[in-house]
């Protein structure tokens, strides 16, 4: 049981919006069933959600310290996410060794800290977390994300420990010499059983929405393989090839051939979401299965898979991925 003792600052603020500030990764439905269970009380006595504080009292929450912890030192701050609810939801791994980290990154998780970030909830806090906490970070080395996905596509994502693991892994993505192996789930079928996509494409600004890429002859080349694997309800699984990284490539691709991908709330179609059985997707049904790539300080072959999401194949009203 955690305490926080309500200074001027806070007096007068309601408690859940005080919990808000406080318990900044943990999400706000977990604040709500906090406070409903029990687990928020002045004294003896449960709180509600809509109670102002007063001056003097005392908030105590039945949370980890580290949710709640103000910042530090930047090493121990980042460690102590590694005790916090939302590391445990959000960081899996599913490959390390002395050189490479590989996590199966989650839907809706960023990967980089943006502009003003301040919340600590990003994959690679996560991992340089982690690596503090278990002593995996060398003096004077740095982890760093060896390549990106999008926040809402899922799956293999590689983070360096070291320089020189980062130096050589960008050189094999620079060359080529990964091959990159997404599932996806499209609404409609694709032109072909097995086709190829080569179309270029640019980046736009839309006023609102921001950076937006669009198929455009003057772009940049931008090609993939796909395969469908299984088509029914009007909805195709698909594995796709990258053989190029631009962008969003899949997800604009994918729309381009008249196959977008559900749940692809800036590139596809919300009103065939909307029509689907199961309801509205809560996600981008993109998921990044696989990498196969030489090792950087071995150079033997290695390929790391997460999972493919049991929803890819639930959606399509059957079972297994």
């Amino acid at each position: 049981m955690q305490q926080i003792t309500i200074g001027p600052e806070d007096a007068g603020c309601r408690v859940d919006r005080l919990l808000r500030k406080r318990l900044a990764l943990l999400p706000l439905a977990g604040i709500y069933t906090l406070i409903r269970k029990g687990g928020v009380r002045i004294g003896s006595r449960k709180t509600r959600q809509d109670y102002r504080l007063q001056e003097g009292e005392v908030l105590q929450i039945d949370v980890d310290q580290a949710e709640i912890r103000a910042p530090a030192a930047p090493d121990n701050a980042l460690r102590s996410l590694t005790c916090t609810s939302f590391f445990k939801k959000n960081f899996s791994i599913i490959y390390e060794d002395d050189h490479l980290l590989a996590c199966n990154k989650p839907s809706g998780l960023v990967v980089h800290p943006g502009s003003g970030h301040t919340r600590r909830d990003s994959l690679i806090e996560l991992a340089t977390a982690y690596l503090l906490d278990t002593n995996g970070i060398a003096p004077g080395d740095e982890v760093a994300l060896v390549h990106r996905l999008d926040r809402d596509t899922s799956g293999v994502i590689l983070v360096a420990k070291n320089k020189r693991t980062l130096r050589s892994l960008h050189e094999a993505f620079l060359q080529h010499a990964v091959e990159k192996e997404y599932r996806a789930v499209c609404h409609h079928r694709p032109p072909e059983y097995e086709g190829e996509i080569s179309v270029n494409l640019s980046r736009t600004h839309e006023r609102n929405r921001g950076m937006k890429m669009r198929v455009d002859r003057e772009g940049d080349a931008a090609r993939s393989r796909y395969q469908i694997t299984e088509y029914r309800n009007d909805l195709s699984r698909v594995t796709v090839f990258l053989e190029t990284g631009k962008t969003h490539q899949i997800r604009v691709q994918m729309a381009h051939v008249g196959s977008p991908i559900v749940g692809d709330v800036r590139y596809g179609d919300g009103a065939l979401d909307a029509k689907l059985p199961s309801g509205p997707p809560s996600r981008l049904f993109l998921h990044a299965h696989r990498l196969s790539l030489k090792h950087p300080q071995t150079q033997k072959p290695l390929t790391i898979k997460a999972t493919v999401p049991k929803e890819f194949a639930g959606i399509m009203g059957g079972e297994g991925v």
